[in-house]
C-alpha cells in the first residue's frame, strides 16, 4: 500500500474540477460556423479535453492502491473518479464527432459538373444541427466530470475527518515501550476484559491468557488505541481489539528495548507462594 499526500490529492482534484468547469463554459459559449474555423476550434477543444482525461487517469492511479483504499467509503469514491474518466472521454468523443460532422472544402471526385456553391450551402445546413448536438453532449459530459471531481474532493476531505487514522500526513500517536509491548501482545489474537476476584477487580489480558498491566491498558483505551467490544458482559469477558490508530502507533514506534510481554501487577496475596511456607 503506497503512502501518498492525500491533502495534495484533494487540491489536485479541485484544480481538475476547475479545469472541467472552464472547458464546459467555453464549449457552452462556442458558436461554430462550419468550415476551417470550426475545425480549428474543435481541434483545440479535443486536445484540451484529452489533457483533462489524462490528468483524471493520473489521479485515479495515484489514489488506487494508496492508503486511501483502507478508508471506509473509498470504493464508491474511486468508482466516481473512474466515471470522471469515462465522462471526459465521452466528451472528447463527442467533440471528435463534431469534427467529423464539420464539412471541409475540397474538390469532389471527378464527375458531372455541379453547382459548388449550392452543394456547399447544403452541406453546411446539414452540419449545423449535428454540430450543436455534439457540442451540447460534450458540455453535459464535462459538467458531469466537474461534478465528479468536486464530489470526490469533498468526499476525501470528509472521510479523513471521520477516519483521521488513515491520514498518513499526521504523525502516529506516540507510545511508551510498555504500551508498545501491550499493543504487540494484543496484535496477535486480541484480548479480553473481565472481572477478577471476590472484589471484582477489572483485569485485562490477551486471548491466550497473558495478563496486561491495568494502568497501561487504561492509558491505551483512553487514547483510543484499544477498543472494547461491550456486547458481552464482564463476567463472560469482553473482547479487546487494537484500533487503526493503535496499529499506526505500533507500526511507527521504535522501542528502546526489545519487545516484552506486559504482565499485570497482581496484589501480594495472589502471587504464588506469597506468605505461605510449609
Amino acid at each position: 500500500m503506497r503512502q501518498i499526500d492525500l491533502p495534495a490529492e484533494i487540491a489536485r482534484l479541485r484544480q481538475l474540477a476547475s479545469g472541467f468547469e472552464d472547458l464546459h463554459s467555453e464549449i457552452r459559449s462556442l458558436v461554430l460556423t462550419p468550415g476551417t474555423d470550426a475545425r480549428q476550434e474543435l481541434t483545440a477543444k479535443i486536445v484540451a479535453t484529452n489533457e483533462l482525461v489524462q490528468q483524471a487517469t493520473v489521479r485515479l492511479a495515484a489514489l488506487d492502491g494508496s492508503q486511501y483504499t483502507a478508508v471506509p467509503g473509498s470504493r464508491p469514491a474511486l468508482d466516481a473518479l473512474a466515471s470522471v474518466v469515462l465522462a471526459a472521454s465521452v466528451a472528447a468523443s463527442d467533440l471528435a464527432g463534431a469534427l467529423f460532422a464539420n464539412p471541409l472544402d475540397g474538390a469532389p471526385f471527378p464527375g458531372p459538373p455541379a453547382d459548388d456553391a449550392a452543394v456547399r450551402e447544403a452541406r453546411h445546413a446539414k452540419a449545423v444541427p449535428l454540430l450543436g448536438e455534439h457540442l451540447a453532449n460534450a458540455a453535459h459530459q464535462l459538467d458531469l466530470a466537474r461534478t465528479g471531481c468536486s464530489y470526490l474532493a469533498s468526499g476525501i476531505t470528509r472521510h479523513l475527518k471521520q477516519h483521521a487514522e488513515h491520514d498518513q500526513t499526521t504523525p502516529a500517536p506516540k507510545i511508551t515501550d510498555s504500551q508498545y509491548a501491550s499493543l504487540s501482545a494484543l496484535s496477535h489474537d486480541g484480548g479480553r476484559l473481565y472481572m477478577s476476584g471476590r472484589k471484582g477487580t477489572l483485569r485485562a489480558s490477551t486471548t491466550g491468557g497473558v495478563p496486561l498491566n491495568t494502568a497501561t491498558f487504561n492509558a491505551l483505551h483512553t487514547r483510543g488505541l484499544v477498543r472494547i467490544d461491550a456486547t458481552r458482559s464482564l463476567a463472560q469477558g469482553q473482547r479487546l481489539h487494537i484500533t487503526a490508530e493503535g496499529h499506526r502507533a505500533l507500526a511507527q514506534h521504535k522501542p528502546t528495548t526489545a519487545p516484552a510481554r506486559e504482565t499485570a501487577v497482581a496484589p501480594p496475596a495472589t502471587k504464588q507462594g506469597a506468605g505461605h511456607t510449609r
